[in-house]
């Protein structure tokens, strides 16, 4: 009972309030419950913490968190079926829609949680935990595999290329895409993909303020990776019949762009 009686304390402490207060009530409230004769007195965890909290400081986060959840899941939900990617397409002359959007919420998103989640001076240093290793290792994987079929989308089938002789052949995405089957389930599959990407970088966010600040490089690079994503299903699902070569080339510097802001702010996230 004391037990699960701390671990909901702590959940909501560490939710509600800063870390080095949450850190201090979390000492004080060990003592009480240990008590037999005070702990009966104790009212339910989430009504404890709220008491304490200071709701300014409250509101600011959850203020925060709604401003970095959102740069993350508008862009993963938008091409989903109801989603605005459509209202995107129709406001860009280029054939390259909603590239534009990308830039602004991977930096919005990145610098809030650089600046949030920024190491208090009382903060000790501790080992980087291996779960956060683990995920940017498969967000990094991800983000190879992006760059992979955006290079595989910007080679033409030979023979349309003037010189396909300076390209060597796109040996996967073009033959699956041939057909409609095969490019029907390769842009639903970059549509909904981003869908566990937006919910890990969700969980990275509650992660930072819960248990480690050094989560915030999860979120950085989920919302790195999102965005690449974007990019490509931005190129593969362009409806323009009279695209050329410069244009499949448009989204590159895109592309170039979010993959160094995502790799130089998960370096600063880690700090």
């Amino acid at each position: 009972m004391k037990s699960n009686y701390m671990t909901r304390l702590e959940r909501w402490a560490r939710w509600m309030l800063p870390r080095q207060e949450a850190e201090d009530v979390l000492a004080d409230y060990r003592d009480i419950v240990a008590d037999p004769e005070l702990a009966r007195d104790l009212g339910k965890p989430r009504t404890v913490i709220r008491a304490l909290a200071d709701r300014k400081s409250y509101y600011t986060w959850l203020a925060a968190f709604a401003v970095m959840a959102l740069c993350i899941l508008i862009p993963g939900v938008s091409p989903l079926p109801g989603g605005p990617y459509p209202v995107w397409f129709s406001m860009f002359s280029s054939s390259i829609p909603g590239l534009h959007f990308c830039r602004l919420f991977l930096i919005a998103g990145t610098a809030m949680a650089l600046v949030w989640f920024r190491p208090g001076r009382e903060e000790a240093r501790t080992p980087l935990p291996r779960a956060i290793l683990l995920w940017l290792a498969v967000l990094l994987a991800v983000m190879g595999v992006m760059w992979w079929i955006s290079w595989q989308l910007i080679l033409f089938p030979e023979g349309v290329l003037a010189d396909p002789a300076w390209y060597p052949p796109a040996d996967f995405v073009w033959p699956a895409a041939g057909g409609y089957e095969g490019g029907h389930l390769l842009a639903l599959l970059l549509e909904w993909g981003a869908v566990p990407l937006v919910i890990l970088g969700i969980t990275a966010l509650v992660k930072a303020r819960t248990r480690d600040r050094r989560w915030r490089a999860v979120y950085v690079l989920s919302l790195s990776a999102m965005m690449l994503a974007f990019c490509v299903l931005a190129t593969f699902s362009s409806m323009d019949p009279t695209l050329t070569l410069a244009s499949l080339f448009f989204p590159l510097p895109y592309s170039v762009e979010i993959t160094l802001i995502g790799l130089a702010g998960t370096g600063v996230a880690l700090c």
